[in-house]
């Protein structure tokens, strides 16, 4: 008990000791440590209050609208309600028609998955989308900063002349055509915000939101944004070099899963048919006509399908900082 009480009290003392040798450093790092739960503390009320304004989600109708516009430049009440029916007609249809064919658990997936096919199509769309807009992010930075410069620095001007004569990036031009649309009618900076955010989900990069910061103070507030703009050119431009460097073929893993699957499947039709005896009405039979070969043939089909859209957004990149 008197071996550990010495014990204890050497422990302290040497842990004064180094207290006592690196007090300025303790003294700094404790005095940063009150000053930031000090500022935390102060902004607490003001976080809570973007947070709430930033997490209240919108109406997924309001979504898909947005989705609709962006994607197939048709964001009307009409194609909210075809895309509804069409997302309940492939699960109405295929559940009438295998519903006592079929486990229940696997009804249901296969249902799923055909209610989210419309809205994972439009997302394919969008992925395609932005994976271009992005890839011609180099062209629409020069040609804007070039149409800002002649133009005396008026950002409107330059957005509506460079969807003019923009010719080599034709993704982006239909962008800015849009947007130089909206800015001819926007009369607030609300207006002109919101039709920035549109532009910049269209890209769904960094160096768009970047860019349509930029544009925004230039609009809204008569900033000049050349030296901003120019060093975003410049990121973009060394991003650029760095994704082509990068970039590897991948196209044996594209084509196995494209070909090979629907190759094998088939094989074993061949197989069946040449190997085991089987008429090709006997392989209908077994492979349609019966509850087990429904089932793998469901399964096949409904997890080629799940690669493939799978494939499409992993395979797929855009260019980014």
């Amino acid at each position: 008990m008197k071996s550990l009480t010495v014990e204890i009290i050497l422990v302290l003392i040497f842990a004064l000791g180094v207290m006592v040798m690196y007090m300025p450093e303790i003294s700094i790092i404790t005095g940063r440590a009150v000053q930031g739960a000090v500022r935390w503390i102060r902004e607490m009320p003001r976080k809570a209050e973007e947070r709430n304004r930033e997490t209240v989600p919108e109406g997924l109708n309001e979504e898909i609208i947005h989705l609709l516009q962006i994607t197939m430049d048709s964001g009307s009440k009409r194609a909210l309600a075809v895309f509804w029916t069409i997302s309940a007609a492939g699960p109405a249809v295929f559940f009438a028609i295998m519903r006592e064919k079929l486990e229940p658990a696997l009804i249901m997936a296969v249902c799923a998955f055909l209610g989210a096919m419309p809205a994972i199509l439009l997302a394919g769309r969008l992925k395609k989308m932005r994976v271009k807009n992005s890839k011609e992010g180099k062209i629409l930075l020069s040609e804007l900063i070039d149409n800002y410069k002649i133009n005396y620095f008026n950002m409107q001007q330059a957005v509506e002349i460079t969807a003019m004569t923009i010719e080599e990036a034709p993704n982006c031009k239909r962008l800015l055509f849009n947007l130089s649309k909206g800015l001819n009618r926007a009369g607030s900076s609300g207006e002109i915000r919101k039709l920035l955010e549109d532009f910049k989900f269209s890209i769904g990069t960094s160096w768009a939101s970047i860019l349509a910061d930029n544009m925004f103070f230039a609009l809204s507030s008569g900033i000049k944004v050349t030296a901003a703009m120019e060093d975003l050119l410049q990121t973009v431009a060394k991003a650029e070099k760095i994704e082509e460097y990068a970039r590897r073929d991948n196209n044996e893993s594209v084509l196995i899963l494209k070909y090979m699957a629907p190759i094998c499947y088939l094989l074993t039709v061949i197989g069946g048919i040449k190997y085991f005896g089987l008429t090709t009405g006997e392989f209908v039979k077994f492979q349609f006509g019966t509850e087990a070969g429904l089932a793998w043939f469901t399964v096949s089909v409904l997890t080629y399908a799940a690669a493939l859209v799978i494939k499409e957004f992993l395979t797929k990149s855009k260019l980014d900082l």
